[in-house]
């Protein structure tokens, strides 16, 4: 081979490398990405721990793809219910109690040849949350719960109501919020119930509660508002023979036909449980203060001629706590 043949087909070789050179197709760095693992992917359920018939939307979260130009497909018990690209999140409302949810998710990342497979299973679960006040006070045979006034002692009991969670009975974490801050001397295993002391100054107090089981795989969570009520004092007559006659409350005016009365004032959702010492009783008629009777939320009334009426009142206080008060006054037809 002569030397100028020689030096054609390397020029001609040349002019083939450039030309594939130039034409090579360009490739996008998400396609010339390295496959993305399963753990590069996450998921996020919203709410965290849904109720039965709750909806719920479930985001697929990642850091080492686009995922808004994968191909994602969507199943419930087999079952395809989305799919397509970029479909990055799926809502629907989950199953009643005591059932259970499986979603299957096959990510298939831009430029990938291999497909992610992701599954969660949503356990709905309930769980709700009972409270009275511990010291608030109401009268015999009150059909009600106690109500939290200001300053009051409140107990809330957190109670499972789905096989799912009370399956976990005496294995169960509690973790208690106040007004959105964690209670941390509350929380902790098988702590199902609160007692804490509202403030003076609150007319509400937000409660929330997250029972989790210790294997980790049931979770439920309640909030609730507690709010604060004026307490009230209420008239009653006393017989001699039935006793005090809680069914017929004596409201702003009553008749006496008797020599003599007894009114019994009791003062509902004042906190006098175990702390009834620190309470003062102030009884007046027609304005004039009178001796505290023996007791203090009974006033016997015996008028020494007939004819016009009397005016009781009474206020009973707490001396150590501000605004634990409560008053009342009876007009008495003589």
């Amino acid at each position: 081979m002569n030397i100028v043949k020689l030096i054609k087909i390397k020029i001609l070789f040349a002019l083939i490398v450039g030309l594939a050179i130039i034409n090579w197709p360009s490739i996008s760095n998400a396609e010339m990405q390295i496959e993305v693992q399963g753990d590069e992917l996450s998921i996020e359920v919203s709410p965290s721990n849904p109720a039965p018939y709750e909806d719920v939307t479930i985001s697929l979260n990642s850091y080492a793809t686009d995922l808004n130009k994968a191909i994602i497909v969507w199943k419930i018990s087999g079952n395809t219910v989305l799919s397509g690209i970029g479909k990055t999140s799926y809502s629907f409302k989950a199953s009643g109690p005591n059932t259970v949810d499986v979603l299957d998710i096959n990510i298939t990342p831009v430029g990938s040849m291999t497909t992610i497979n992701k599954r969660i299973a949503i356990t709905p679960s309930e769980i709700e949350i009972m409270w009275e006040s511990v010291n608030g006070y109401t009268p015999p045979f009150y059909k009600g719960k106690s109500l939290p006034s200001s300053g009051s002692l409140i107990r809330a009991v957190a109670i499972p109501n789905t096989n799912t969670i009370k399956s976990g009975s005496g294995s169960i974490v509690y973790n208690w919020k106040n007004d959105s801050g964690a209670v941390l001397d509350a929380s902790g295993y098988n702590k199902n119930s609160y007692i804490f002391k509202n403030s003076m100054f609150d007319t509400k107090n937000n409660i929330s509660v997250t029972a989790s089981s210790v294997d980790g795989k049931y979770s439920a969570e309640k909030a609730i508002e507690i709010p604060t009520y004026n307490p009230k004092l209420v008239f009653y007559k006393k017989s001699p023979t039935e006793g005090i006659l809680y069914n017929n409350a004596l409201d702003k005016e009553a008749d006496m036909q008797e020599d003599e009365m007894t009114l019994v004032a009791e003062p509902y959702f004042l906190t006098l449980k175990n702390n009834e010492s620190n309470f003062t009783y102030d009884w007046k008629i027609n304005g004039e203060n009178i001796q505290t009777p023996s007791k203090k939320t009974e006033l016997t009334v015996r008028p020494t001629s007939r004819g016009g009426y009397a005016t009781i009142s009474l206020v009973i206080q707490n001396m150590n706590e501000l605004f634990q008060k409560v008053n009342n006054q009876l007009k008495l037809n003589l």
